[in-house]
């Protein structure tokens, strides 16, 4: 079965070659014919113009990738958004990446979420021309209540207070932009958390006809997926056209971030794998059972099709 990861990070901290090492050497351990390259950090300042660099590299990379990889730009916070969109549209991207509006930790330095003006003119581009977006936004519920939070969010600085909007208002953020946008083409990153509200995804993707969801984990998201198996197992077979899969790894994939990417891979292997509920590295996965069009789908079709590629 045909497989692409297709949501990977860069940094530009390290030399193109040597990301293109570390991506290799995982499409070959996992059996991915290729990556989907998201020009995006965790960097809360725009340092001597960071995130055109991260641009400029992630173009690099899926060269030296070759046939078969793609990549996602980033839209620098002080600049146009439209006007940027078309700019690296125009220049090699297969797609936008958005994080900034959506990712709560960032809101005390861009305290604008998607629905906010500013990102207007963008979203009425990209309907028009039907840009392919993977949205990242909100954060599970867990990340604003710490005594339930696990210690790798705590560690990573994704627990909130009430200085930051709430868990809630960051879904109608989402809920706005499609109302007045309604065919845009967006990637719901992490399944958009909906895993928490299962029917909440059901409503979103039968009203909007050019929504996907983006299976990258959270690893949280299969746990709850878990817990409502069936109703899962629904969700996957009716709207199996607009999924697809991603893992979140990084360019450097060494020592501790090798193995959180090994162990995502093996998470999500077992789920969508269809055998018996077992704890897999220390999460409770109860395997989704889906026949044979719809896995291919979810690896590699969809992923096509959402940036209106050929499928080979």
């Amino acid at each position: 079965m045909k497989k692409i990861d297709f949501h990977v990070h860069i940094e530009t901290a390290l030399p193109v070659k040597q990301s293109a090492y570390y991506f290799k050497d995982m499409c070959e351990r996992h059996g991915y014919s290729g990556i989907n390259i998201l020009a995006f950090c965790y960097r809360l300042e725009d340092n001597k113009g960071f995130y055109e660099k991260c641009n400029e590299a992630a173009l690099e990379l899926k060269e030296e990738m070759g046939d078969g990889s793609y990549a996602f730009c980033c839209l620098l916070p002080e600049k146009d958004f439209a006007k940027q969109a078309e700019y690296y549209m125009s220049n090699g991207f297969d797609g936008i990446k958005l994080l900034r509006g959506g990712k709560p930790n960032y809101y005390k330095n861009f305290p604008y979420l998607y629905d906010h003006e500013i990102y207007e003119n963008f979203f009425a581009l990209a309907e028009e021309k039907q840009y392919p977006i993977i949205m990242h936004n909100n954060d599970p519920a867990y990340s604003w209540d710490i005594s339930k939070a696990p210690e790798r969010a705590i560690k990573m600085g994704w627990v909130y207070d009430d200085s930051v909007p709430t868990h809630d208002r960051y879904y109608q953020s989402v809920d706005n932009i499609l109302e007045r946008h309604p065919n845009l083409k967006i990637a719901m990153a992490h399944m958009g958390f909906y895993s928490e509200n299962i029917d909440k995804a059901f409503d979103m993707m039968e009203k909007y006809p050019n929504l996907y969801m983006d299976m990258t984990p959270a690893l949280n998201i299969y746990e709850e997926l878990s817990l409502i198996r069936d109703r899962a197992e629904e969700f996957f077979l009716k709207h199996g056209d607009r999924i697809f899969f991603g893992t979140d790894a990084t360019n450097h994939l060494v020592g501790e971030a090798r193995m959180y990417n090994d162990k995502k891979n093996t998470v999500t292997s077992h789920f969508f794998g269809g055998g018996e509920y077992k704890e897999v590295c220390g999460k409770r996965i109860s395997p989704v059972r889906l026949p044979k069009e719809i896995l291919e789908n979810i690896y590699y079709n969809n992923a096509m099709r959402f940036i209106g590629k050929e499928i080979k």
